[in-house]
């Protein structure tokens, strides 16, 4: 099983995952460039061919692919361009390459204002004002995400320049995807997120999508309890690769 994360947040952003779909799988959570203790690229790169690395050289591919938002893009790409590498997908909070976005999603209802804040009032941002990347009643995940960006404050300056756009586009291709595919996002995820996930529902054929109440754009962080068991449950129903274990 391999974690990938979103665009603000590493690879610790998985930990209650670690612990409890260890018990019953090899997990791999990996940083993407620039991110946690990744080094900073240099050279142009594809995040899609550094997934398919991860898992080609971390486990006994296929493997199930667990992504959120960009990470649900990445995993997408993942198995469209290297089938042979995936088992099933779950998808969390998932974004897909082809559909767009509203003015509402990038200024963020009208609370986030274009360009970088400097770097302390980009973690308050994340953590305090938006409504919909942790659900506003979720204190100790917004507490756990200031922490997390506080000690990696590289995660919000990555070279993006640097990485190559998935080409082409995943959303009209969604129907070659042949894998089981679970889409789970929070009941208070902002609304173009529901919406690229009801594509990604229509498109997968047999896909299923869970709204989990209590949570944001993050639910393996803030619900945890309820994320967990859903996820193990999808995974169960499914043909098993590899063996059983832990690999961190």
């Amino acid at each position: 099983m391999v974690l990938t994360h979103d665009a603000i947040l590493h690879r610790e952003t998985w930990d209650d995952q670690l612990t409890s779909l260890s018990r019953s799988y090899r997990v791999a959570r990996w940083d993407r460039r620039g991110y946690g203790r990744s080094d900073d690229p240099s050279v142009p790169y594809s995040s899609v061919d550094d997934l398919a690395r991860v898992i080609s050289s971390l486990l006994d591919p296929p493997a199930f692919l667990i992504g959120c938002s960009s990470g649900g893009l990445l995993s997408l790409h993942c198995a469209l361009e290297h089938p042979e590498l995936v088992a099933a997908l779950v998808l969390v909070g998932p974004i897909v390459s082809g559909l767009g976005f509203t003015g509402h999603f990038t200024s963020r209802g009208g609370r986030r204002a274009g360009g970088d804040l400097p770097v302390a009032e980009e973690i308050e941002y994340w953590a305090s004002v938006d409504p919909w990347f942790i659900a506003p009643g979720n204190t100790s995940a917004r507490d756990r995400l200031r922490a997390l960006l506080a000690a990696n404050p590289n995660n919000l300056r990555p070279k993006a320049h640097l990485e190559r756009r998935p080409d082409p586009p995943a959303l009209a291709r969604l129907d070659q995807i042949s894998v089981p595919a679970l889409v789970i996002v929070g009941e208070h995820d902002i609304a173009d997120v529901h919406a690229h996930c009801g594509a990604i529902e229509a498109g997968i054929r047999g896909a299923r999508r869970l709204v989990l109440p209590g949570s944001g754009h993050l639910p393996h962080l803030e619900v945890p309890g309820e994320f967990n068991p859903a996820v193990l449950g999808f995974l169960a129903a499914q043909p098993q690769p590899g063996r059983p274990g832990r690999d961190r």
